[in-house]
């Protein structure tokens, strides 16, 4: 009877340890898969971020790059390696160990001075040898278009077109300037035809005061259109600029938000797998705990009992959690203090 008794009280409790335990690790589960979903969910909203600035950052790389040349501005240029210093380079990625030898050396130099010791040197060799030279060959085309890229860009027309002050030849060259000279020496032809050819002194004379008056007034002229010309031109190139820097920022704030918010996420799945582990356990020990607490109270109470067959043992076997000293119909045993009940 008392083993059954106990059997029944550790089945019970192990039972209810595990249904705890089991629902303590669900609930973390639980809790686990909503922080990863959220944490996935920042991440494909991070990434459509990056989709969406992709096309503004790209025209600003571009305007960059205009804007750079009509400055004549480059980055450095590219390196000319000789073949030898390709292959140089790429040999330890077609090698192998094939061999080597010991070597002695000496090292430390402490109380005792210098220690002679011995090391293996291995010697690769080339183990693809054609693959090596076909390497080589592409990374020297490579470096030669790289070259020819940078040498074209610098030759390409409008290359620092805004990199230098404003000259006479850019004044000659304006349209303003000669179309006002064009019409003026054409009505001083047309003079001179009417005459039959002949030009007098006079009119040499106003013709060279035409020119020097009309250079003076259109070279400030010509100057303003040149700086509005400049400014039309480099304008627009660092507005696509600003809306590239303005995607890069939205790029780096939506970075930093991704961070936190996916580091926060998965913060709490750790401590949601932590809880469920800890609630698992405290469900067991607890659990446990309390059945051996109860299989123990069993066993106190049956070693109380009377060994005896009377009535009253068997009446006192039968009923064995009383509270006090009361007896049973008035002629029982009461196991707990061991004694007959009288009227």
């Amino acid at each position: 009877m008392a083993i059954g008794t106990g059997t029944a009280i550790l089945a019970g409790t192990v039972g209810s340890a595990l249904l705890g335990s089991s629902a303590s690790k669900s609930a973390a589960n639980a809790q686990v898969a909503s922080a990863d979903r959220a944490a996935e969910l920042q991440r494909e909203m991070f990434e459509r971020q990056v989709q969406l600035q992709e096309p503004f950052r790209q025209a600003g790389l571009t305007a960059q790059q205009r804007y750079l040349n009509m400055l004549g501005l480059q980055g450095q240029a590219p390196t000319a390696r000789s073949e030898a210093e390709i292959r140089n380079a790429l040999a330890s990625q077609y090698m192998k160990p094939s061999g080597g030898y010991y070597e002695d050396y000496t090292e430390g130099g402490g109380d005792n001075g210098p220690v002679l010791a011995r090391r293996w040197v291995s010697t690769p060799t080339v183990e693809n040898e054609a693959g090596l030279n076909a390497a080589v060959q592409a990374a020297m085309a490579q470096d030669q278009a790289a070259q020819q890229a940078y040498q074209a860009e610098r030759q390409a027309p409008g290359f620092g077109k805004y990199a230098r002050d404003f000259s006479m030849e850019d004044f000659q060259q304006d349209p303003g300037y000669a179309f006002r000279m064009s019409e003026g020496l054409k009505a001083l032809d047309r003079q001179a035809a009417a005459r039959g050819g002949l030009i007098s002194g006079a009119a040499l004379k106003g013709a060279q005061r035409y020119g020097q008056e009309a250079a003076s007034q259109e070279y400030t002229n010509a100057f303003n259109r040149y700086q509005t010309n400049r400014a039309n031109q480099l304008q627009p190139l660092q507005s696509l600029m600003g809306t590239s820097q303005t995607a890069a920022n939205t790029l780096g704030n939506a970075a930093g938000n991704y961070a936190q918010g996916a580091g926060e996420a998965y913060m709490g799945a750790g401590n949601a797998r932590a809880s469920g582990y800890l609630g698992g356990a405290n469900a067991l020990t607890g659990a446990l705990n309390q059945g051996l607490n109860m299989y123990q109270d069993q066993q106190f109470l049956n070693r109380r009992r009377p060994s005896g067959g009377g009535v009253g043992a068997q009446i006192g076997s039968s009923v064995s959690y009383l509270p006090d000293d009361r007896d049973i119909g008035g002629g029982g045993y009461n196991p707990i203090f061991g004694q007959m009940g009288g009227n």
